[in-house]
């Protein structure tokens, strides 16, 4: 066989195929080379201050969508589908100044049959985006943010950055008005549970002076004496109080939908002379609870002051607790003597 004369269409053949890569190269460059903003979200960055509703909206699948808004009103950040009853003033705060501080770190597809993998399909499309709006006073929109799934493979898990404060996560997210999608940096919150959005307080009043506690039952009336600073007429006393203090609604509504008629009262007192009743009422599956204050005739003005606070912020509403709180809200005197 002429060696020689093969070689002549052979190099002809690789030159045709190295400028077809060429080519190739020129037209279709990698997703990644492109270059990612140093904020994703940067002209919301510089009118933050201008936010007045952030709105969230989780898929459901076939059962459509839920929708959390909060809004301000009156300084404070209130939830308009819940009467206007107070949000989580820091969580709504910790989300606007995370999507500002948003970083691209590296682009992704900018495909939109890709993004279903990338969990970056709108939530009303059977979904699994979460959207985040940020609008103004006047209903402009300052972001449109749609957040995908977290980084899963083990080779990008390894680059995921911490630092000495909450972990800064590695997520897909894109604008919505862009089909380009990023593998995005930060701490952006997504819990679809309206009750991470509420206000999680209950009235606060200093520990050290709370001398008892009174359950008034339809069968049992008994009282929780403060005996020393560090102990209680009952084996219980601790637990119940640890118990207490980590309550935080599930859900509230209006008080004058709810009926009180048959409510079982918790009643603390305390040294100063406040006292704050929480009337709780049980279903099978959840209990609401009302709550006011009063301060005895003797009791200072600051006092007064305080209980008439309580009642002005508390005294209109209704919270909703799981009924795995019962032993707290509705303990028996068995329970609290074991």
């Amino acid at each position: 066989m002429d060696v020689y004369r093969l070689m002549k269409p052979l190099a002809g053949f690789a030159a045709f195929s190295l400028a077809l890569a060429l080519f190739a190269m020129s037209v279709d460059r990698p997703v990644n080379q492109t270059a990612p903003p140093q904020l994703l979200l940067a002209d919301y960055a510089q009118q933050i201050d201008r936010a007045t509703r952030l709105e969230m909206t989780y898929g459901r699948g076939i059962s459509g969508t839920d929708v959390i808004a909060v809004t301000q009103k009156n300084g404070q950040w209130v939830l308009p589908n819940r009467n206007d009853y107070p949000a989580n003033q820091e969580l709504v705060t910790e989300t606007l100044l995370a999507l500002a501080d948003l970083k691209a770190v590296e682009a992704r597809t900018a495909k939109p049959q890709w993004h279903r993998a990338l969990g970056l399909v709108v939530p009303e499309d059977l979904g699994n985006a979460v959207r985040f709006k940020v609008s103004a006073d006047d209903g402009s929109d300052l972001a449109r943010l749609l957040l995908g799934r977290e980084q899963e493979s083990e080779a990008e898990a390894k680059q995921d950055v911490k630092t000495y404060g909450p972990e800064l996560r590695r997520f897909y997210a894109r604008r919505e008005d862009t089909p380009q999608s990023w593998l995005a940096l930060g701490r952006l919150p997504r819990n679809p549970n309206l009750a991470a959005w509420l206000d999680p307080s209950l009235p606060k009043h200093d520990l050290a002076k709370l001398k008892s506690v009174s359950f008034t039952q339809p069968r049992d009336s008994f009282k929780l004496l403060r005996v020393t600073p560090d102990s209680w007429s009952m084996s219980g006393g601790d637990a119940w109080l640890n118990g207490f203090q980590s309550l935080r609604p599930d859900d509230v509504t209006r008080r004058d939908s709810i009926d009180f008629a048959t409510a079982r009262q918790m009643r603390l007192d305390y040294q100063d002379g406040l006292s704050v009743t929480y009337e709780n009422v049980g279903a099978a599956t959840l209990i609401w609870m009302g709550i006011s204050a009063t301060a005895s005739a003797d009791a200072d003005e600051a006092i007064k002051q305080r209980a008439a606070a309580i009642n002005a912020r508390y005294g209109d509403w209704a919270l909703r607790f799981d009924a795995a709180r019962a032993p707290v809200l509705l303990p028996t005197r068995e329970g609290l003597t074991r």
